[in-house]
């Protein structure tokens, strides 16, 4: 039997730099032990007012709308659950967010890794099953044509839902991309480091090419899409491509998965190296 989901309500105020708006969190839950030392002991979330923790869902899309409808912020971060979010990362986002509202009112979705029409990876984090820093430093908020699903941020207002039918938890992040984008929004990436803390993966699961399928068909007059991993074309060379190279490379480097980190506060104290005088804080490997 799957546990009941979870709202938190947090008592504690605002960090400073955040009193103007307020932040709901939403995070699809299957493992409560990853949660508990990952999300959860994240020093950000104490700042939010309030976590809702949805169990039991077959997508990401059921899952997260069900915590769009609970949550009553301004803004919504749908997050992973292992991710570790550092002292200071609402004030990063409260700044962003700030910045972004006076370039563009009507922005669509905010993110912290992307890619742009370019094709370049846009974004700044540390991914344990990578085993490395992916990305750098850069001045944000960056205009993006899709985002990982790793931290993404909606308007609460801002009309956008995320699709139910769109099997598992992969590819929802360039499909919302797409969906702003329909309605004349635009997605962002925004420089605020955070600790991924994730158990690496040999090789992409079935339920990642089902919903590539599904966003090849329902995208088609969009055709090629941008996305974080694989781009998605008309053919699918680009999957075929992808999936031999990847099978290549593990068989001729024989390269090591990374594994999630037990304590990644700690981890996160032994990247980080701030920059004097910058109020949007770095961190570096």
């Amino acid at each position: 039997m799957s546990r009941p989901e979870t709202t938190f309500k947090s008592e504690s105020p605002a960090d400073a730099g955040t009193e103007a708006l307020s932040f709901s969190v939403v995070v699809a839950c299957n493992d409560d032990r990853v949660l508990q030392s990952s999300l959860l002991s994240s020093p950000a979330i104490a700042s939010a007012r309030e976590l809702v923790v949805k169990r039991g869902f077959a997508s990401a899309g059921l899952a997260y709308n069900a915590g769009l409808a609970e949550a009553t912020g301004d803004i919504v971060i749908f997050v992973h659950q292992d991710v570790y979010l550092p002292p200071g990362w609402l004030d990063a986002l409260s700044r962003n967010v700030n910045s972004l509202a006076r370039q563009d009112t009507n922005w669509g979705v905010l993110g912290v890794f992307g890619v742009n029409n370019a094709g370049e990876r846009i974004g700044h984090l540390y991914s344990t099953g990578l085993q490395g820093v992916a990305g750098k430093p850069f001045a944000g908020p960056t205009e993006v044509v899709a985002l990982d699903e790793v931290v993404l941020i909606l308007r609460r207002n801002s009309g956008l839902r995320f699709d139910e039918k769109l099997p598992g938890f992969h590819h929802y992040g360039t499909d919302i991309c797409l969906a702003a984008r329909r309605k004349g929004m635009k997605a962002f990436a925004f420089d605020a480091f955070c600790v991924h803390n994730s158990n690496g993966i040999v090789r992409l699961p079935m339920v990642f090419w089902s919903s590539f399928c599904y966003m090849r068909n329902k995208w088609r007059d969009q055709l090629p899409i941008l996305t974080n991993i694989v781009p998605i074309t008309r053919f699918g060379w680009s999957a075929a491509s992808y999936i031999l190279r990847n099978a290549w490379s593990w068989f001729w480097n024989n390269k090591k998965v990374g594994k999630r980190h037990a304590d990644p506060a700690a981890l996160f104290q032994t990247l980080h190296i701030p920059r004097d005088g910058n109020p949007s804080t770095h961190f570096l490997r």
